[in-house]
């Protein structure tokens, strides 16, 4: 906001929401923009201005002269580290920005996430294969729309048992809960799917993250099958994929997948994109906007 070249920095977009001229030089557009954004700021939920506000450098008290310095502030306001003050930063400036058009517009504003409970803003998978016993590793943050949220319903799709009834009691893959909650109600949900409960220690505000970090280990009931994604049920902003092959049953192809069907998944005939592991035996692969209820991941064949 103090560039002394702000206006022509100042896009016509920009220009248009907020209502400003063509003539209109950057002391002028400098004090528009700063009691305008201020304005919408201060609809924000508490944590969510003040992070904007910050950020922007509205309040004068505010305005250092690095950004990383105002970012360092929104830390210390959230206790959270730089990371996570940066990703409430920009949740804000999204509705921030939604209120903007809105107002310009004359449209009803999405201030909210889509409707879903909760969503998924970071996904972090390790998968480690070189063990006696697959074990997968996933930290996993996400943001509710809830006014409070005590719980996070979460589900893993796995093999089906060889000498699968309806009736077993098949405690495969083991999930353990290593922080951001206490692992309740788990149930076999179908022949493929295990369903469990994430009781959180305290309950999650609307726009506040939360991050956990759960372990499975297949223990030899269900054997894994030559693939992994992620499907979400509900939307995920990004998702960080690490698989690690045993050296001594290296894949012998490689695919990562981008958007399929789960039936699609281990369908040679569907899209995928040939790839191969490092000289450590690993392959990492990152995927951003992922759509609800279909396949990103990797699949290989030995």
């Amino acid at each position: 906001m103090d560039t002394p070249d702000l206006a022509t920095r100042t896009g016509p977009e920009l220009r248009a929401v907020f209502g400003l001229l063509v003539t209109a030089d950057s002391a002028q557009i400098r004090t528009r923009l700063t009691k305008s954004l201020a304005e919408l700021a201060a609809r924000l939920p508490d944590d969510l201005s003040f992070a904007v506000s910050t950020a922007l450098a509205l309040p004068e008290d505010k305005r250092t002269q690095f950004y990383g310095e105002r970012v360092d502030l929104v830390a210390s306001h959230l206790q959270r580290d730089g990371r996570t003050a940066t990703r409430h930063i920009d949740n804000g400036l999204r509705v921030l920005a939604e209120l903007a058009i809105a107002d310009a517009t004359g449209a009803t504003p999405d201030v909210r996430l889509p409707v879903t409970p909760w969503q998924t803003t970071e996904l972090r998978t390790w998968v480690v294969l070189e063990r006696e016993a697959p074990e997968i590793y996933e930290m996993r943050r996400v943001i509710t729309t809830e006014k409070e949220l005590h719980a996070l319903r979460l589900e893993v799709s796995v093999p089906v048992p060889s000498d699968w009834k309806a009736s077993s009691a098949v405690n495969d893959p083991e999930i353990v809960v290593l922080s951001g909650g206490t692992l309740r109600t788990r149930l076999n949900y179908s022949s493929t799917r295990v369903v469990f409960d994430l009781e959180l220690a305290e309950p999650l505000t609307e726009l506040r993250e939360h991050e956990f970090f759960v372990r499975y280990r297949f223990s030899g009931v269900r054997e894994m099958g030559p693939f992994y994604t992620c499907t979400p049920s509900f939307p995920c902003r990004s998702f960080d994929l690490h698989i690690r092959f045993d050296e001594k049953q290296p894949a012998s192809s490689i695919w990562k997948i981008d958007g399929l069907r789960m039936s699609e998944v281990e369908d040679d005939a569907a899209p995928r994109e040939p790839i191969g592991a490092d000289g450590a035996g690993e392959v990492n692969v990152q995927f951003q906007g992922l759509t609800p209820n279909l396949s990103y991941g990797v699949v290989w064949q030995h």
